[in-house]
């Protein structure tokens, strides 16, 4: 049968990290799947925590369609469970990885749908920081969810100086390696460009035997792109790949290029949670825990935070009206899972 965190019957691991396990769950109530990071507090030293809790208060604040949710927080003395929500479809490095390079169609469908959440996250101030092939994931109808907000930071101002190397080196912007500080905007811009090349090309654009190397390569911006490669995907490279970020693409140049025009990357308001199941509703904790963003509880299996999110119940939904192949794909996926959750 397995065992239970809150109201979550746990089942097989599906991924883990330096401090982490995820392992799928479901709801015991609703059936709706999810995943469940699970740490240990024991092995949390202050660094760890700093980056838990701004993970936890990134992710509080994100409702877009292409970004994964955090449904909520659950605490134990010896552990804290994420629950979030599941894309069972896979990540974008092993899709590439075992089945070769996308096609042009394909990669536009996944880039705009990144595009999308990036957009979205840097309105409002949150940069990710940790853009890689890895942290792409696919729902099982195909739609993409941006994940790990481990690395993520919130600015009071998008031009506001940052000093952290942060993320995967083959994806760190030239400014990253230079030691010097950096605005967030362009670094994930960068990121994207790698991400775009390693769709289209089934390839990375920097590579290099040691780091040494890969930094030098990076710095001075040498890469080539195969000539098969369309000329509006080779521009939008060229665009997004330059080692001055002042001169690198802006969000919204990259969304009016050629390439992805005439298809129109939909602009998604941050939609409200919706309220809990009245059976599970509980009155907010009171004072406040040790990760930013929640109040916790110390009892085992409860819910810390200021509101308890019932996972299935607050998927956010998109009334943009956007005549595009992008926007009819993300028509499909959202239908399968109303259908899916109908039928349930």
């Amino acid at each position: 049968p397995g065992r239970r965190v809150g109201f979550y019957k746990v089942r097989g691991e599906i991924g883990y990290g330096t401090f982490s396990r995820v392992k799928m769950a479901f709801h015991a109530l609703t059936k709706d799947k999810v995943a469940l990071k699970i740490l240990d507090k024991t092995r949390l030293d202050f660094q760890a925590q700093r980056l838990l809790s701004r993970e936890i208060s990134s992710m509080e604040s994100l409702q877009h369609p292409n970004v994964v949710r955090l449904y909520e927080v659950v605490e134990t003395p010896s552990r804290l469970y994420l629950v979030l929500e599941y894309a069972g479809g896979g990540d974008l490095h092993n899709r590439i990885c075992n089945d070769g390079k996308f096609s042009d169609n394909a990669s536009k469908i996944t880039f705009a749908q990144i595009l999308s959440a990036i957009k979205y996250m840097h309105s409002i101030n949150i940069i990710h920081r940790d853009l890689k092939a890895e942290n792409v994931l696919f729902t099982s109808s195909g739609c993409v969810k941006v994940a790990d907000f481990g690395f993520s930071t919130r600015v009071s101002n998008r031009s506001d100086a940052l000093d952290t190397f942060c993320g995967s080196p083959p994806y760190a912007a030239p400014e990253l390696f230079r030691d010097e500080c950096y605005l967030g905007p362009p670094v994930d811009v960068w990121a994207m460009g790698v991400l775009l090349f390693f769709m289209v090309t089934g390839t990375m654009p920097f590579r290099a035997e040691t780091m040494g190397k890969l930094r030098r390569c990076i710095i001075e911006g040498a890469y080539t792109i195969p000539p098969w490669v369309p000329g509006p995907c080779q521009r939008l490279i060229k665009g997004i790949l330059k080692p001055v970020p002042a001169e690198r693409y802006a969000i919204d140049q990259m969304m009016g290029c050629d390439w992805l025009l005439p298809t129109q990357t939909p602009q998604y308001p941050p939609s409200p949670p919706a309220p809990p199941s009245p059976a599970l509703r509980r009155p907010p904790p009171a004072g406040s825990g040790r990760w930013r963003g929640v109040a916790a509880e110390t009892s085992a299996g409860q819910t810390i935070g200021g509101s308890v999110r019932t996972a299935g119940a607050d998927r956010p939904r998109s009334s943009a009206i956007v005549r595009c192949a992008i926007d009819m794909q993300m028509r499909v996926c959202r239908g399968r899972e109303r259908r899916n959750r109908g039928s349930r």
